[in-house]
């Protein structure tokens, strides 16, 4: 059966205004409710004074153990029948607003969508045609290349010879990409592992099965060296309303991935740019984050685009851009300014990530991968060792401190999963 469990309220539906007036709240479902972006989002939506409602596959997950959160709802699956019946509950509850945060709850809404609406839920993610254009790999190269967007050199073959030959094409070392991160299946999703490399034509074969989605043959680009950046936005179909960006200080995995420490950073301009024509291209609407690798000779080079909230999003909400807030008056009608500037030199630290990225390094480097990677002794370092001055742990905040040790219950319980 589904979980529910509700935080003791005399009056859930209502809230004291500064006026000393009444008024009812707008009640917002936060899903993936185990993420870390889920968690920023229960945080600063309740802050704000909307009654915010958790949803996870997991247990206990993150999101639900703030104090903002008034009830959870134990998802049966990543699958259509799932969230009807998530659905049904959150009609109940009076919902008005739900807001997927990865590419598989997107993907489960919007087919969906109409479904949402008829009980009086606005779905909280980009329309279908829209939707769909950020989640192909394909199609965003096409829409980059359209709009003078560098992308790395790319081939679409489809069969292994046609990768042995796209390989030759761009040259080795080479990254192999799935097309999509995530394909509908009928017991939930088929998930892409990740970017993989290859350094010859006896690493190629096994790199592409594994990245092989049924009809569907993965993409092989270059190599491009540089540091990986990102810029973050929420778009007004088309029209970016609000920038941020940080610096990686450390990734949870080394080979590339989202950051275990970060420092909120001012928006490049060369960044911005390219970034602003893409998300234009695209008629975006929402939040999105579009990654480049930059060395700063070259023209940076798009590396893909994330349509929806990111796993850093504590750091912006930190350095003073509410993007959850931001995004969710948007969603009631509103139009939204963001404030001119933010602080830079905020550094925000994910323990658990970097837990991970100690477990990744002791692992060693990925077959085929050709930058360097760290070492053992740096690992121990930067888990243990000193962060930089004022770094801001991601999980605590003393005015909503059960968060911090939801992390670990949540972590160990995904480390002893893996383990078994």
């Amino acid at each position: 059966m589904p979980t529910l469990i509700s935080r003791p309220a005399p009056e859930l539906d209502r809230a004291r205004l500064p006026g000393g007036t009444a008024s009812r709240r707008a009640r917002v479902l936060v899903l993936d409710g185990q993420t870390t972006q889920a968690l920023a989002c229960v945080r600063s939506l309740g802050r704000a004074g909307y009654d915010v409602l958790v949803a996870s596959d997991c247990r206990w997950p993150l999101g639900a153990w703030s104090r903002h959160s008034r009830a959870r709802f134990r998802v049966k699956g990543e699958t259509v029948a799932a969230f009807a019946e998530l659905r049904a509950w959150a009609r109940r509850l009076g919902v008005s607003v739900v807001l997927p945060l990865t590419e598989r709850s997107c993907l489960l809404c919007d087919t969906e969508r109409a479904a949402w609406t008829e009980v009086g839920i606005t779905v909280g993610c980009a329309p279908t045609d829209v939707l769909m254009q950020a989640f192909d790999k394909g199609r965003v190269i096409a829409r980059a290349e359209a709009c003078g967007v560098s992308v790395p050199p790319t081939q679409f073959p489809d069969s292994l010879a046609a990768c042995h030959a796209a390989a030759e094409v761009v040259g080795f070392p080479c990254v192999v990409k799935a097309r999509r991160s995530n394909v509908p299946t009928e017991m939930g999703f088929s998930r892409d592992p990740g970017p993989g490399y290859a350094a010859s034509h006896a690493e190629l074969d096994q790199t592409v099965q594994a990245r092989r989605q049924g009809e569907h043959w993965p993409i092989i680009q270059s190599w491009v060296a540089g540091q990986g950046k990102g810029v973050f936005a929420l778009c007004d179909h088309g029209r970016v309303v609000a920038w941020f960006a940080h610096e990686r200080l450390r990734d949870v995995q080394p080979s590339g991935s989202g950051s275990s420490l970060r420092r909120s950073a001012p928006t490049e301009a060369r960044l911005r740019a390219p970034a602003e024509r893409l998300l234009a291209a695209l008629e975006w609407h929402g939040p999105a984050m579009v990654e480049f690798r930059d060395d700063d000779v070259h023209p940076p080079w798009l590396i893909e685009v994330n349509g929806r909230f990111w796993g850093s999003l504590a750091l912006a909400i930190a350095a003073g851009v509410d993007f959850p807030l931001l995004w969710m008056r948007m969603l009631e009608g509103e139009t939204v300014t963001a404030a001119p500037g933010y602080r830079d030199g905020v550094v925000v630290r994910w323990l658990w990530g970097d837990v991970k990225r100690f477990l990744h390094i002791l692992r060693g480097r990925p077959p085929g991968y050709p930058a360097p990677y760290p070492g053992r002794a740096q690992a121990v370092r930067e888990l243990f060792g000193p962060q930089p001055a004022g770094t801001r742990i991601e999980t605590w905040d003393r005015h909503d401190p059960w968060p911090a040790v939801g992390e670990w219950v949540q972590g160990l319980r995904e480390l002893a999963a893996r383990i078994t």
